[in-house]
């Protein structure tokens, strides 16, 4: 019985440990360099197509979004009317600062 419920302990830790190391794998990395080849678009005002490196980009980094509209020197370029255009070319909202925690 002992060795029975010694096992279950150990394959509940084993199960535990491999969900955080998924989780951590998960953590979306913030580098504001992929958002490089949205400039063009936003500056220009122009629609990016769907599947460029600028919407992946953003897609790629939609959970550092929050941050970024946080940021002073990328808010700037956030809230140009080319900005919206970007964002909703790509399929993505971009949060207002005043509603990020």
């Amino acid at each position: 019985m002992k060795v029975s419920n010694f096992l279950c302990v150990m394959l509940m830790v084993l199960m535990i440990n491999l969900m955080v190391q998924v989780q951590v794998g998960m953590a979306v990395e913030c580098d504001r360099m992929k958002l490089f080849p949205c400039l063009s678009f936003i500056v220009e005002n122009k629609p990016p197509p769907p599947n460029s490196p600028c919407c992946n980009g953003l897609h790629e980094q939609s959970g550092c979004l929050c941050g970024y509209v946080k940021d002073p020197s990328l808010w700037k370029y956030l809230k140009m009317p080319g900005a919206k255009t970007v964002a909703r070319a790509c399929n993505i909202v971009i949060p207002d600062p005043g509603t990020c925690h």
